[in-house]
């Protein structure tokens, strides 16, 4: 795994279906894969993005930290992650998101050059840039 000075962690209601949702949109390459003993609940992951390392686990609805992990660290609710990420084609990506289930903020276009912005099915938000 490469080594960054910074790797998001998203906080997902349903890391299965987040990683179909990466799988499709960016290419995700999942890697490692930890679930709570005898549950579906994943405690922690990582997934490839082009060059870049995520971070991802469960959450619960109430902003918890993780299926029975975190104790009490407790947010009153999901508090979503906003990333900037350049791809190869700002307007596919766009497109494949909406159709996965995002919610489309800004189409790319040459009014917003070239950038475009999605809210995931999980609440996190993503800016999409041409790469260069």
């Amino acid at each position: 795994m490469q080594t960054q000075t910074i790797i998001p962690y998203f906080m997902v209601l349903n890391a299965p279906k987040f990683i179909d949702f990466a799988q499709k949109v960016f290419n995700a390459e999942v890697g490692t894969i930890e679930k709570l003993e005898d549950t579906e609940g994943v405690i922690h992951a990582d997934m490839k993005i082009g060059n870049s390392t995520i971070y991802f686990a469960d959450t619960s609805a109430d902003g918890s930290c993780g299926p029975g992990v975190c104790g009490e660290l407790n947010t009153d609710g999901l508090i979503p992650i906003q990333m900037y990420i350049h791809v190869a084609n700002p307007a596919e990506t766009f497109k494949k998101a909406v159709a996965e289930g995002a919610t489309p903020l800004m189409e790319p276009s040459e009014e917003t050059g070239g950038m475009g912005g999605f809210v995931d099915p999980f609440e996190n938000l993503w800016w999409v840039q041409q790469a260069e």
